[in-house]
């Protein structure tokens, strides 16, 4: 099914794990250092589902290595920027 998406949809990525809240938390760097065991390029997303601000924020970061001297001393996440689209058919009671 995959693959059959791909073809179609060149420009779209298959995000491997979310989270909800504000934010990045203590157990994200945890389970992001797992899941990039398997991917390249990890994309963790954080969807605000309590609509604190009054609309349901998603945020995006990725991980950046932190090293010294060519010595890796840890990863810190980096917010990234989020293109959020949306066709007709999926804006229903977004306004």
């Amino acid at each position: 099914m995959l693959k059959s998406h791909l073809k179609v949809n060149l420009q779209e990525a298959i995000v491997r794990w979310f989270s909800t809240g504000l934010g990045v938390t203590g157990g994200s760097a945890l389970i992001h250092e797992f899941c990039s065991r398997e991917v390249s390029n990890l994309v963790h997303l954080t969807v605000d589902t309590s609509f604190s601000s009054g609309e349901g924020t998603i945020k995006a970061y990725a991980s950046v290595n932190l090293s010294l001297g060519g010595r890796p001393l840890a990863a810190q996440f980096q917010e990234i920027p989020v293109d959020l689209r949306m066709i007709e058919a999926e804006r229903v009671g977004c306004m």
